[in-house]
């Protein structure tokens, strides 16, 4: 857990215009350790920075402030090491900063004195590895999911309180305003309301020119709540605050156009998150992802009951020497997790391996793989020949699920930054992707079963949940959960939906070892019966009446 108090730097910007350009930038705000390489770039914008105004010195004072006050804010985050970028509301500065504030930056430069430094300037801010506005709006994305899964209320965010845990932040009134806007383009209403009022609240004197902007955020906000009373006296609120304005008194007649019968209709709006269901039965897949993500969807204490936790030596004669810690979650489907299964050593190894050869996390479309916003994270393959740490994690996981690992998957590496999640999603492959030629090798057949090894603790969020099993697995370090995704017969389980839940604080570095059916049938024979259409439980179950 990261300690109380700590230093974060947040400044006014607005966060949403596009005024970067044409620039060919890497995402970065998805994986945290993008963004921890991309950070050393500013340290050479500001050397480029402190020559073009050693050029220009007489007339460059405003420049000279913005210097001082950007490496003061780089010292902060610099004295706090890799733990700053484990806080989503840094990530968020930290992106504006790179790039909004370092525009308006190259903007003041574009003059005919520094033209040297301004060209290096031009030059690096156009590096490939650099940050677009786009990503803005990708981290403002991330924080905005944290809130609707994890229903953090906008006052505490405002105030640096992720989920309880204050660290020192203070967003002020224009990244409130910016964030609402961004909630309102998601159709996140509620919370788009909220950051309005939030922002209304946070105005002072040096921000109150921001007050129409605000005004008419709660405005459209109303009227998509159908607050038509409120929308109403807003509207006079506007209008009486910029009364010279053509443009509001256009919207205005059109309002009122649209909704002079429903002038009466009015709504107390308090509430920033939908009201838990008493029930989740029969409640879309999202919804229950959602509510398993939170800790709303938890097992029974009765279905802990039989469960079992211990040492497994079974599967080869080395592990009756040194047995695996093994704790069972789950029976039907079977669903472990395996303790102390890897090793510090063997992490760092991996992460030195991925330096550097990262890229935007897919998902599969209807032909192709493509990026989706189900899915932000960073990810990257390697085959086990790599290096020798590889294979030796492929002889751990035969002995850990007694599968045979010579027609396993390329070990997969992921690595989550802000907000960073997968929804809910199965590992099996379905039938289009077949037909489409998305799996590869066909012969291979399916994914039997998957182990999710976790290379990091997270300090809040990240956990794995699988709704319909009504479990969330939190990332420990050298842990590494196990279950099938196919029944014996080959038929999927589609009981094996599971998700990765939003990062709210930390890093999150996972590895996936996706085994396939090819040559399992000696380690996982088929049931006498079809074991898709009936578990071993309800067979017995059943032949227990039947006596």
């Amino acid at each position: 857990m990261l300690p109380t108090g700590q230093i974060f730097v947040l400044r006014v910007s607005a966060v949403l215009l596009l005024l970067v350009g044409n620039l060919a930038a890497a995402e970065f705000y998805s994986s945290i350790h993008e963004m921890t390489k991309v950070f050393g770039y500013e340290q050479r914008l500001l050397l480029h920075m402190q020559k073009f105004i050693a050029d220009n010195e007489s007339k460059l004072d405003f420049l000279k402030a913005r210097l001082i006050e950007f490496e003061r804010e780089r010292d902060e985050a610099a004295s706090e090491g890799v733990a700053y970028f484990q806080s989503p509301l840094n990530k968020f500065v930290l992106t504006k900063r790179l790039t909004l504030d370092w525009q308006r930056v190259e903007n003041l430069m574009s003059t005919e004195t520094g033209s040297m430094a301004l060209g290096r300037l031009h030059k690096l801010r156009r590096n490939k590895r650099m940050p677009s506005s786009g990503e803005v709006a990708g981290a403002i994305d991330g924080l905005l999911r944290l809130q609707y899964i994890y229903r953090l209320p906008t006052k505490d965010i405002a105030a640096g309180i992720l989920d309880g845990v204050p660290y020192g932040t203070e967003l002020d009134a224009q990244l409130c305003l910016d964030i609402g806007r961004q909630a309102l383009q998601d159709r996140k209403t509620l919370l788009a309301h909220s950051w309005a009022l939030e922002a209304r609240q946070r105005l002072n004197e040096e921000s109150l020119e921001l007050q129409p902007q605000i005004l008419a955020l709660l405005v459209e906000t109303k009227v998509e709540l159908e607050d038509f009373q409120g929308a109403n006296s807003t509207y006079h609120e506007l209008i009486e605050l910029q009364p010279a304005s053509e443009q509001h008194a256009k919207n205005y007649e059109t309002f009122m156009q649209a909704n002079k019968d429903k002038l009466s209709q009015s709504k107390n709006i308090t509430d920033e998150h939908d009201p838990v269901p008493e029930d989740f039965t029969g409640l879309p897949d999202d919804i229950l992802y959602r509510y398993t993500c939170s800790g709303h969807i938890r097992p029974p204490p009765a279905e802990f009951r039989d469960l079992r936790c211990g040492f497994m030596s079974e599967t080869h004669p080395f592990l009756i020497l040194a047995p695996l810690k093994v704790e069972e979650l789950q029976r039907e489907p079977l669903l472990v997790v395996y303790h102390d299964v890897i090793y510090q050593g063997e992490i760092d190894i991996i992460k030195n391996l991925t330096k550097n050869r990262f890229e935007r996390a897919q998902v599969m479309g209807d032909n192709t793989s493509v990026v989706s916003t189900v899915r932000t994270s960073q990810f990257q393959f390697m085959p086990k020949t790599t290096h020798k740490v590889l294979q030796t994690i492929d002889e751990r996981v035969a002995d850990m699920t007694n599968l045979n690992m010579d027609y396993a998957e390329d070990h997969q590496f992921s690595n989550y930054g802000v907000g960073g999640h997968y929804a809910q999603h199965f590992d099996y492959f379905l039938p289009p992707a077949f037909e489409t030629n998305q799996v590869s090798p066909v012969e291979w057949g399916n994914r039997i079963a998957t182990v999710l090894f976790y290379l990091s603790d997270v300090a809040q969020g990240g956990g794995t949940a699988f709704p319909r099993l009504k479990q969330l697995l939190m990332p420990k370090k050298g842990s590494a959960a196990f279950w099938y995704n196919l029944h014996a017969s080959g038929a999927p389980n589609e009981q094996t939906l599971h998700g990765a839940c939003p990062i709210i604080v930390g890093s999150k570095w996972v590895q996936n070892r996706w085994i396939r059916e090819y040559i399992q049938g000696d380690k996982r024979p088929c049931e006498v019966w079809d074991d898709s259409l009936a578990s071993y439980s309800q067979i017995k179950n059943l032949k227990h009446k039947l006596q």
